[in-house]
């Protein structure tokens, strides 16, 4: 009887060995199953509604202290753009002359001397060109963008120059119109002042622009006679065409008796070295000019 129950005591202690083993490994085997299956990145901050990934654009939001507005700063992987009101960084970087000009520009510049370094040089903003042909001329009008040079096609029109057409050699006994290119400077009004970004002068009993050489005021906007030592002068308020008009600042500072008084302003008929056209052109170029531009005409 001992004997048999030593074999007993024995299985009993098999099994139980056996269960353990068994026991073990299914522990073991599903612990290797939860390491197999964790994910490869945990995150432990970020929820789908404010996680940031490195291809996602980020949009920043400042205030500019002097004036108060909202400058936005959008960034990404290629570019950064920074946007001031309307304005992009571009727009408001100085213009080189790596830039596309419309052909009729890019012609008359090459047969004038002139080219797209001229206007990058210059600073150039808004360029007026009168193409003369005899006494009368083609008028239009450029723009510089952020893209280029564009012609704005709502202000081309015909005017006049000088009697004798377009001169290189100027003086007071010549009736021509200066070739060249001229910045322009203020715009001048009798009576109601035009809406215009240039600066601005109003005509009145007691305006002259002296066309004498030997003046000291020689092709100078003078007030009253105070000071007269000229025997001649425009009596501004006398000439209807200088209604509404700008001066082209040609002969500045003055060279004696090479040539006074250039503007541009209202008239129907060639001038004595002004350019002219109608009312309603002029104070449409008035309302498009701006100092700000650094406007300059060109003259051919």
């Amino acid at each position: 009887m001992k004997t048999n129950n030593s074999h007993m005591d024995l299985r009993k202690l098999a099994i139980i060995l056996v269960s353990c083993v068994l026991a073990v490994s299914i522990v073991c085997f599903i612990v290797l199953l939860v390491v197999m299956n964790l994910p490869e990145e945990v995150h432990t901050s970020a929820t789908p509604d404010t996680a940031i990934t490195e291809s996602a654009p980020m949009t920043l939001s400042t205030e500019d202290v002097s004036s108060g507005a909202a400058t936005e700063i959008t960034a990404n992987e290629n570019e950064t753009t920074v946007t001031t009101g309307n304005l992009t960084e571009a727009q408001t970087k100085p213009m080189t002359a790596n830039v596309p000009l419309p052909e009729k520009l890019d012609t008359i510049l090459t047969e004038t001397g002139n080219s797209a370094e001229t206007l990058a040089e210059l600073e150039i903003g808004q360029l007026v060109v009168v193409a003369s042909s005899g006494t009368t001329a083609e008028i239009s009008m450029y723009e510089r963008t952020a893209e280029g040079w564009i012609e704005n096609s709502n202000l081309n029109c015909t005017g006049y120059v000088g009697i004798e057409g377009t001169v290189s050699e100027m003086s007071e006994q010549v009736s021509g119109t200066p070739v060249g290119l001229y910045s322009i400077g203020s715009a001048f009004y009798q009576n109601d002042p035009p809406a215009t970004g240039l600066q601005k002068f109003a005509i009145t009993d007691d305006t002259y622009w002296v066309d004498d050489p030997n003046s000291a005021y020689y092709n100078q906007r003078v007030i009253g006679t105070e000071n007269m030592d000229w025997n001649s002068a425009e009596h501004m308020c006398e000439i209807p065409g200088y209604k509404y008009g700008f001066v082209v600042n040609y002969n500045t500072p003055a060279e004696y008796n090479k040539g006074s008084a250039i503007f541009f302003h209202i008239g129907s008929m060639p001038t004595q070295g002004c350019i002219a056209t109608t009312e309603e052109m002029v104070l449409a170029y008035l309302a498009k000019l701006g100092a700000d531009s650094n406007p300059y005409i060109l003259i051919k």
